[in-house]
């Protein structure tokens, strides 16, 4: 079973689900002045918004990290990838359930 979270009613996935919809890659950079204050959180905040802009409630594939820049010395950047997707309402409600 993959490890699933809920952000800002976006779920989630690290791994694959089969009754979700792929619309389109979700690579996400949340970096730049200040991004050594960033974290975990801030980076799925980003991509639940992106999520909802683009019709989807779910993120599957997900995963995430941090990245540096070789020559910058503060420059740190937490980056996330994977598919935006959709999960029918039944499904949806079934994760959320098991989520709180």
């Amino acid at each position: 079973m993959a490890y699933v979270t809920l952000c800002n009613e976006v779920i989630f996935i690290e791994g694959e689900n089969p009754r979700a919809v792929k619309r389109c890659g979700a690579q996400t950079r949340v970096g730049g002045f200040g991004a050594h204050l960033k974290n975990l959180d801030d980076l799925k905040r980003v991509m639940a918004q992106t999520a909802k802009m683009n019709g989807c409630n779910c993120v599957v594939n997900f995963t995430y990290g941090q990245k540096t820049k070789i020559i910058a010395i503060d420059d740190v950047a937490f980056v996330g990838d994977g598919f935006y997707a959709v999960l029918s309402p039944q499904d949806y409600n079934s994760i959320v359930s098991q989520l709180i």
